[in-house]
């Protein structure tokens, strides 16, 4: 039952508390660096389909090492409920899944944009877009949701999500 995966106290939000009486939950994505594409249903019934969800964290992985991380199942929910609210079923396109401590170091090295204390290095965060929708409309759905951390690059053309506390950049 979604509503049992509360993280370290944090509450889930009645948007995704709300998804448990769902019969399914369906997510179709993309990774841009691997090529490879998913499309699978992670919520059956009211139960996780644990294949899905290894299948799930294995198309996030780490591109660079190969490094593998159970994704949070709340972070797949927040991406359902986004292309739900968008009306998309066509793939969600990964820029960025899970994180190796590694490849997070040699990033922020490059880049002043990468949080050293990452949620990608704990599973809990992605950087999307959705093909035929405005990135500026994926993060004002993100940040209705009132569910997580919703950063917003539009010279990048992409949407960061997390499920840590709500806040945005």
């Amino acid at each position: 039952m979604l509503a049992s995966l509360a993280v370290a106290g944090v509450p889930l939000s009645r948007a995704i508390a709300s998804l448990s009486s769902y019969p399914e939950l369906r997510l179709n994505l993309y990774n841009i660096h691997t090529t490879e594409t998913l499309d699978t249903t992670f919520w059956v019934n009211g139960e996780y389909d644990v294949s899905a969800l290894q299948e799930i964290d294995y198309l996030l992985r780490d591109h660079r090492t190969g490094d593998v991380k159970q994704i949070d199942t709340r972070l797949l929910s927040i991406i359902y409920l986004i292309t739900q609210r968008l009306g998309s079923d066509g793939p969600v396109s990964v820029i960025s899944g899970y994180r190796s401590a590694e490849t997070n170091r040699k990033l922020a090295q490059i880049n002043a944009g990468v949080a050293s204390n990452s949620y990608h290095i704990k599973g809990q965060a992605i950087d999307i877009r959705i093909p035929g929708r405005n990135t500026a409309k994926v993060r004002d759905v993100g940040l209705k949701l009132r569910v997580g951390g919703v950063g917003y690059y539009p010279q990048s053309n992409f949407v960061h999500l997390d499920t840590g506390p709500p806040r945005h950049w």
